[in-house]
């Protein structure tokens, strides 16, 4: 993105990286809950994390693993110890009182291809069972581990599994079952008489298994199937096995578990509710309305508790006695089953320093970065959840589009929905904050704004002098944008405003693809397919057009400079091009080639950054085309939507750019992420190092390519071994090394020596060059005087001045304000 520039030679001492600010999606994986029933460890990524049961606080995060954990159970009945295994066969053995882990690797050379796809511990003797699935295969491999782990070569048991996590159980005597194509598949216990196990399988028709459960006590297991079926199966090693079915569940189950005790089972499944069978009184209780559809249920040792995650990257924490909710563990919400979670990317809340992003399906969430934690939800479609059906995919209104006003006082969203069976829903909605009781409340609904889906929304920046509130303006696929404006509603029963709509501008009958207000609010930008069009946003009229015929891809994003020496600058981003446009001139400053996925702009400086599809970031100026700072690939998923959050305190970053906000993104893998810089001193000693030595073999062959090259070969011949440096700390050594860091990092720059620890070797003479002139500690006393005495001679002056500029005001003041009766008086006589 342009040449490279002395700053970008700091860039290779300075490490961009990404920091992630969310707990990450912590419902992919089966939780485990721990022996006291204090503790849940759930699968994040690389890491798992561990939850209080109690306050649903984040307790600890371990990094055992350096891949994808694929799961984590529970090691022991007695001590709150797990199990973890990630994708690439490692295995650790951990305790929450220990950071220590005790890692087996179960990869073999065989098996490189392949991945974990879940696993189970069982048995006394600790085996392990890994489901692992062969690269392009759509069916998983079975294979046990016995202690020890790394020397043994596994067992393979079965190459017809099909891929999920509850997809293979043990059975309290060691039985293996799982889920095939062909049906349920049982592996029979091997004996002293029968070392291998034998296969049995049983037919299930027509409604193929989802999930399987096995009883804690009993050769019992139960499955659950697509129709909402529940089977419990008797003597499942015999050929004829006794089946007893429940059902009520109108959906496929999503998984089952067994009771401590093995007296109760519980299912979930699509219909949000969690339903308890006793199996004794053969009675189900119900626990209806817990969010989003069950993914993953888990219960305690002690029959105390029970586990529930939701598609919304919550974890709900039941009383199994009382059978109610009594917590919830929220991760940023979420839609985890959805390849799009956040339609309305990210937006930054200037009263609560917050993120607006999509929460659960209908709703917005305030999410807060700086001590990653939800503040609250905010239900916007006003709807219940639609259940899916079985045979038919329902849709539920989304938030596709968040806007929010600049002193956090006024919000504004966009819902959509087409199921193209009844007419398509399009809302706009605006929202009052009311800082009494901290709350948002619906001030304006409008239905159908834009007759086709709406493009982008954005609040003025700066409301115009005589305005009530700040504009509103609305683009859509309809070739319209539209200005919105509050109006005043009052009545007899109260001061009332409501939004209407008080212009409306179009182009060409193109489509409107995007949307923005210069930060003054006195320039409109709307992107029109391919063309950059200037109104003024009052009375909708046409100012310019800018375009050039070799950029025919629509505009996805404008966004105008926010700094002096950039405010004429607006910046547009379509897929493939970057561009810059002087509004002055009315021509294109530069322009660059990338493949973009989004783009943001600091609030606080005159900063943007790009984001590419591979996941590479640029942060660049927008009256030059020059890199500021970039990192090829600094996230492995695509990026999606990225805003500059403002710092709450300052920064020691190295960057300038990165010292007022932080930049963050979120990416297609659901995780929130924030751009950090920090100095690589490694590398900066590295460089160090080699750049003196290229001085001092420059400076021994008599060659000065530099001034330092000059300087260090001047002292070297001009002082004697016999001459002695002075010793650090003393009064004539002056000024400190700390207060003259930045001093000689100025001057050393044009050398490319970034860091002051290679430079103690050097001789007394460069210091002198250097470092001011030291001063002793008398003279310095005296010089600090003769500064004070200057310094109150000047304030005793300038007090004089103000004084008599004072008392010829009030004369001034006094002539004005006389009617000169008393020389009238003396002219008469």
């Amino acid at each position: 993105m342009g040449k490279e520039t002395r700053e970008d030679a700091l860039d290779h001492c300075l490490a961009i990286q990404a920091v992630q600010k969310d707990w990450g999606p912590i419902v992919h994986y089966k939780p485990a809950v721990s022996a006291s029933s204090r503790f849940v460890a759930t699968a994040s990524g690389r890491s798992i994390k561990v939850f209080s049961t109690a306050s649903g606080k984040l307790l600890q995060e371990h990094f055992h693993h350096d891949y994808k954990v694929v799961g984590v159970q529970r090691a022991s009945a007695k001590k709150d110890e797990f199990v973890s295994c990630d994708e690439e066969g490692t295995v650790c053995f951990w305790s929450i009182q220990s950071e220590e882990a005790q890692k087996f690797n179960l990869g073999t050379s065989s098996h490189r291809q392949a991945r974990v796809v879940s696993f189970t511990l069982f048995g006394k003797d600790r085996q392990l069972l890994l489901l692992v699935q062969n690269k392009g295969c759509k069916i998983g491999h079975l294979l046990c581990f016995a202690v020890p782990y790394s020397s043994k070569p596994p067992t393979f048991l079965a190459k017809d599994v099909e891929l999920g996590v509850n997809k293979v159980v043990v059975s309290v005597t060691e039985h293996i079952a799982f889920i095939s194509c062909k049906g349920l598949i049982i592996l029979t216990a091997s004996t002293k008489s029968r070392k291998k196990r034998e296969r049995i399988r049983h037919m299930v028709g027509e409604r193929p298994l989802t999930c399987l459960a096995s009883h804690p006590s009993q050769d019992v297991l139960a499955s659950g199937d697509v129709s909402g079926r529940i089977v419990l199966w008797y003597k499942f090693t015999s050929t004829r096995p006794i089946r007893m079915e429940l059902h009520w569940h109108e959906m496929p189950i999503a998984d089952l578990t067994f009771s401590a005790l093995g007296s109760e089972l519980y299912s979930g499944g699509s219909e949000n509710v969690l339903v308890k069978w006793h199996l004794i009184s053969q009675k189900r209780y119900f626990l209806p309305r817990l969010g989003l559809p069950i993914k993953f249920i888990a219960t305690d040792p002690k029959n105390n508790l029970v586990i529930t995650a939701h598609l919304d990257n919550a974890l709900s924490v039941i009383s199994a006695k009382d059978f109610k909710r009594q917590g919830i563990i929220q991760g940023l919400s979420m839609n985890t089953d959805s390849g799009d979670s956040f339609p309305a990317g990210l937006t930054y809340d200037p009263l609560t320093r917050s993120l607006i992003l999509n929460g659960r399906t209908g709703h917005v969430q305030f999410y807060d970065p700086h001590h990653s934690r939800q503040l609250h939800h905010l239900d916007i479609t006003m709807s219940n959840y639609y259940s899916q059906e079985r045979h038919k995919q329902i849709q539920n209104t989304e938030v596709e589009h968040v806007a929010i006003s600049k002193d956090g006082l006024r919000l504004a969203t966009a819902e959509f929905r087409q199921d193209l069976e009844v007419s398509v829903e399009i809302r706009l909605k605006f929202w009052h904050f009311k800082e009494e009781d901290q709350s948002w409340y619906l001030n304006t609904s409008v239905d159908l704004p834009h007759q086709k889906r709406i493009s982008a929304i954005t609040f003025q920046p700066t409301p115009a002098p005589g305005q009530l509130a700040p504009l509103f303006v609305s683009c859509g696929g309809d070739g319209k944008f539209k200005i919105w404006e509050e109006k005043d509603s009052s009545d007899i029963y109260g001061t009332k405003s409501v939004w209407m709509s008080t212009g409306v501008g179009f182009y060409r009958h193109l489509p409107a693809t995007t949307i923005r207000i210069s930060p003054d609010g006195s320039l409109l930008a709307a992107g029109f397919d391919n063309i950059l069009t200037l109104w003024i946003p009052q009375s909708c009229q046409l100012k310019g057009t800018l375009s050039q015929p070799y950029l025919a891809e629509p505009l996805q994003q404008v966004e105008f400079g926010n700094s002096e020496g950039c405010w004429s600058v607006v910046v547009t981003r379509t897929h493939h091009w970057v561009c810059a446009w002087d509004l002055f001139t009315c021509t294109l400053v530069w322009r660059v080639s990338v493949t973009t996925s989004c783009m943001a702009i600091d609030p606080l400086s005159s900063y943007m950054a790009v984001f590419s599809e591979e996941g590479s970031v640029y942060v660049f100026e927008p009256q030059s085309s020059e890199l500021v700072a970039y990192q090829q690939c600094i996230c492995k998923s695509r990026p999606t939507s990225a805003v500059f959050v403002p710092r709450i305190k300052a920064s020691d970053s190295c960057a300038v750019w990165n010292e007022k906000s932080s930049l963050m993104y979120i990416t297609e893998d659901q995780t929130l992420q924030a751009v950090e810089v920090v100095a690589d001193i490694e590398s900066a000693n590295d460089k160090i190092a080699g750049r003196v030595k290229q001085l001092v073999h420059h400076s021994e062959a008599g060659v000065a390519p530099t001034p330092f090259a000059a300087l260090i070969a001047k002292s070297r011949t001009i002082l004697t071994p016999e001459e002695k440096v002075e010793q650090v700390g003393t009064p004539a050594h002056g000024v400190q090394v700390q207060k003259s860091t930045a001093f000689l990092q100025q001057v050393l720059s044009e050398a490319h020596v970034y860091h002051l620890d290679s430079f103690t070797a050097l001789t007394t003479e460069f210091c002198k060059m250097v470092i001011p002139e030291a001063v002793t500690s008398e003279e310095k006393q005296t010089q600090i005087e003769m500064e004070t005495q200057v310094k109150e001679k000047a304030s005793l002056d300038k007090k004089k001045r103000k004084k008599l500029m004072k008392e010829r005001k009030n004369d001034l003041k006094k002539v004005a304000e006389s009617d000169f009766s008393d020389l009238m008086k003396a002219l008469a006589l």
